[in-house]
């Protein structure tokens, strides 16, 4: 009976201490509305990318991702931090913002796949066009040197 006391003590003294009174999150004083939010993950995303793709390229360019979103949104780096710590504490709005960011990427890797199965087709379609004239300049060669070969 004790042990089932101290059980029950344990997990009430355990649900008392957890239950705590959680603020309300602050918004800063230059928060961005959700859509210019969901403009900034996105072009976090872009830039992400673009660093994993050339480096050196963003590099010789002289492209500096935080300087480039504070100048694009016109927020100090740390009002660009407010801003995300805002937002990842608000779940339903963060999620919304995610889900519109990775709907915005899917799109636009579907318009860079069609581009780019056009270009391979147009690609492949001038290669045996090459591969045609090519093949047509050695049959006329062929019928030339017959016309011209002395008769034995």
């Amino acid at each position: 009976m004790k042990r089932l006391t101290s059980i029950y003590l344990a997990s009430f003294f355990t649900v008392l201490l957890s239950c705590q009174d959680i603020e309300k999150i602050k918004a800063p004083k230059k928060l961005l509305s959700k859509s210019e939010m969901k403009g900034l993950v996105y072009d976090m995303v872009l830039l992400d990318a673009s660093v994993g793709v050339d480096r050196y390229k963003l590099q010789e360019l002289d492209i500096d991702m935080l300087e480039f979103l504070s100048k694009k949104y016109n927020l100090d780096s740390n009002e660009l931090k407010q801003n995300l710590y805002y937002y990842n504490m608000k779940h339903d709005d963060n999620l919304e913002i995610y889900e519109s960011v990775k709907d915005s990427i899917e799109k636009l890797e579907k318009a860079y796949d069609s581009i780019a199965k056009v270009i391979i087709a147009q690609e492949e379609k001038r290669e045996q066009e090459i591969a045609d004239s090519i093949s047509q300049l050695d049959t006329l060669s062929k019928s030339t040197k017959e016309k011209i070969k002395p008769k034995s």
